[in-house]
């Protein structure tokens, strides 16, 4: 399948601030009011004899936020990142020694908005199949390849409801092996698997 053609072109433009506002467009975006910390991660797809996989990391449980949750390469825009995309590449790399230039660039996913506030532009890339992971052990626990094909089937994707701490929540969950996948992560794999097999 060319993924490519499934996928946006262009850094889609998620800022709807006025020209009044004060904030950098370089760190925060204004969406209805309310401002976002932009983000971004690597989608990292590789492709081997057993198929098409979605790289996936286990975060550190040393993290101060969102520690052991399953999420992909990524993080907040830095001073030295030029714009999202280079954010998702730095991190990528930090996180588990993927480097530029062993990834295709395919496109982009709609950004996604978080509860604790951060804007996240998922960008999609084709890894090299002779990609070899060195995990940083600071920030990543361990790696996970997901088959692309799991969330094809509508099936392994549930929305639920639950009670945290006298608090409603719902979210969508991918439940892999031992793995449960939710919150942004889930939504943005919810979102590839509608752009890519409906």
């Amino acid at each position: 399948m060319d993924y490519s053609k499934k996928l946006l072109k262009d850094v889609p433009d998620y800022c709807t601030r006025s020209s009044n506002d004060l904030y950098d467009d370089k760190y925060y975006s204004i969406i209805d009011g309310i401002k976002y910390r932009n983000s971004a991660v690597l989608i990292p797809l590789i492709e081997n004899v057993e198929g098409t996989r979605i790289i996936l990391t286990i975060r550190s449980k040393d993290l101060t936020s969102h520690a052991g949750q399953i999420s992909f390469p990524g993080g907040k825009v830095d001073t030295e990142d030029n714009n999202p995309v280079d954010t998702a590449y730095r991190e990528a790399f930090e996180e588990i020694g993927l480097s530029k230039n062993q990834i295709v660039n395919l496109g982009y996913l709609d950004p996604t908005t978080t509860g604790t506030n951060y804007i996240i532009l998922p960008v999609v890339a084709l890894v090299h199949e002779d990609f070899k992971p060195r995990i940083n052990k600071g920030e990543v626990e361990d790696i996970i390849y997901l088959p692309l094909d799991f969330i094809r089937d509508k099936n392994n994707l549930k929305f639920i409801d639950k009670d945290f701490d006298g608090t409603r929540k719902s979210f969508y969950l991918y439940q892999y092996k031992e793995y449960a996948i939710w919150g942004a992560t889930a939504r943005i794999l919810k979102s590839m698997s509608e752009g890519f097999f409906q």
